[in-house]
């Protein structure tokens, strides 16, 4: 049987991704928690490596945002009203970087080849999920439920046509993690950053700061441990 490996937020660390991939079973079922962008000078290679193996992910928020930058990019707007309208994303949250991997940060023309990746590439974000719900039982027999954020007091919300906007946010932004919610998911998410991964009978938060403490992790559903 192939055992589920949750991979916490990559943020453009394509090198450490690499790394970690290789202390996993060759057969093992990959997902990630979302936020495989940004910060990291690699997000495109990422991205490519993580669509090349039919990887699975949820939507995190900085995809999210990248997903808005563009549908200005490629707006009537100048490239100058486009970075200035999207500053605190491009100099303060990572997205910068995210243009230099694609090739298209202070380049006025970029070739017909890179737009048409970077249009491929956010069809595919468009498409993700804001959560995987994966057939394996956890120990604490609660089915699993990975997303970007904790989405614990919320999952009784995400099938409510009226509530899916207030579902979209906490599940790819909140920090809200009230870990004392009792719910009937075991959840696995990421998005805010904590040196060690967090582990309870309830919920792992796997995100232990690729971009900023160097580390970055793997939980393993089945045999309920950490690879880093």
């Amino acid at each position: 049987m192939k055992k589920h490996y949750i991979i916490g937020d990559v943020h453009g660390m394509y090198k450490q991704l690499l790394s970690l991939l290789k202390k996993l079973p060759k057969d093992s079922n990959v997902i990630f928690v979302g936020d495989l962008v940004d910060r990291g000078e690699d997000s495109a290679k990422v991205i490519k490596l993580v669509r090349d193996r039919a990887y699975q992910t949820v939507l995190g928020n900085h995809e999210n945002t990248m997903l808005f930058y563009f549908k200005d990019y490629f707006s009537e707007m100048s490239i100058d009203e486009v970075n200035k309208k999207w500053t605190p994303w491009l100099h303060e949250n990572g997205g910068k970087e995210t243009l230099i991997s694609y090739k298209i940060w202070d380049t006025p023309h970029p070739s017909k080849a890179i737009i048409q990746q970077i249009k491929d590439d956010l069809s595919w974000i468009e498409a993700l999920p804001l959560f995987i719900e994966i057939e394996t039982v956890h120990k604490s027999q609660k089915p699993v439920v990975i997303s970007h954020s904790n989405i614990s007091k919320v999952w009784h919300l995400r099938e409510r046509t009226k509530d899916l906007a207030h579902f979209k946010d906490i599940a790819t932004r909140t920090r809200d993690l009230e870990h004392h919610v009792q719910s009937n998911i075991f959840n696995i998410y990421g998005h805010t950053v904590t040196k060690k991964p967090t582990l309870t009978s309830t919920h792992v938060n796997v995100d232990t700061g690729a971009y900023k403490y160097g580390t970055l992790t793997a939980y393993c559903v089945e045999d309920d441990v950490f690879i880093s």
